[in-house]
């Protein structure tokens, strides 16, 4: 049984650190010491590590594959990636209310905690494709409008609907550790995600900061492996060797990133 990591206002009875077996220590971190603690603590649990890194071998598989296998993976990436994150706050959780998850057990609550994150995951997705969407056509009306007052308006509007996207992205930012760690239904992890995330704070900024970074060593990855033929890395072995390289990196950051935000969203339900 994992033991669940809920918002005081959720949790019956007493709410405190001690009887939720919380080491203190990890409620007074500032985010340079939960990020120095997650490099260390993936250090001591290679296993976060490895799993991560095993879907970049299987990304890069599908990039020097035929089409076919491309797309298999490209499906497998989706259907895991929330698996692995699971995996990886469910050890890292375990390990601020001091109890030791083996992979097996941390494995099997995320597996079941996998269908909820997935649910998590296409709601933020389509409110996010949805104001990119409305985005796009305003940006459209725009540019082919002839009149000064509604193209003031559009600009205006395309300002508004860029702050929704990323007060959306950021909010609903802690939700999957909400579900894994917390036991929330999708609904009930936005909700208290949206809680947790504060604009005013640093940490935010952190937060927003390793997602840019993120997304960014991602895309790259992406365009490095279309570019044809090679205009900025080089022969076709070269682009190989970065994008291998680039996929390592960017699987690797995507596992200090869960342990940093489950450790993040922990802090946050027991303030």
């Amino acid at each position: 049984m994992v033991e669940r990591v809920k918002h005081g206002d959720d949790v019956d009875g007493c709410a405190c650190l001690e009887c939720r077996g919380v080491r203190s220590i990890a409620t007074r971190r500032g985010i340079g010491d939960v990020l120095l603690w997650s490099v260390g603590f993936l250090r001591d649990r290679p296993s976060i590590p490895l799993v991560f890194l095993a879907l970049g071998v299987v990304q890069f598989a599908g990039y020097v594959g035929p089409l076919g296998l491309e797309l298999a993976t490209s499906g497998l990436v989706f259907f895991a990636a929330p698996l692995a994150r699971g995996y990886a706050v469910t050890i890292v959780s375990g390990e601020l209310t001091g109890h030791r998850y083996t992979p097996r057990r941390a494995a099997g609550h995320a597996l079941r905690r996998t269908p909820a994150v997935i649910a998590t995951m296409v709601f933020v997705g389509v409110a996010t494709m949805g104001l990119v969407f409305v985005g796009t056509i305003l940006g459209i009306v725009v540019v082919l409008s002839d009149s000064a007052l509604l193209t003031g308006a559009g600009i205006v509007a395309l300002l508004v609907l860029f702050v929704l996207l990323i007060v959306v992205l950021v909010k609903f930012i802690l939700a999957a550790e909400a579900v894994v760690v917390g036991g929330y239904g999708p609904i009930a992890a936005l909700r208290v995600s949206w809680g947790l995330v504060s604009f005013r704070r640093r940490t935010t900024i952190v937060l927003v900061s390793m997602v840019v970074a993120i997304a960014t060593a991602f895309a790259m990855t992406e365009i490095s492996a279309t570019l044809e033929p090679y205009p900025i890395v080089g022969a076709e072995m070269t682009a190989t060797v970065v994008f291998g390289g680039s996929t390592a990196l960017t699987y690797l950051s995507s596992a200090v990133s869960a342990a940093v935000f489950c450790h993040l969203y922990v802090q946050g339900v027991l303030e």
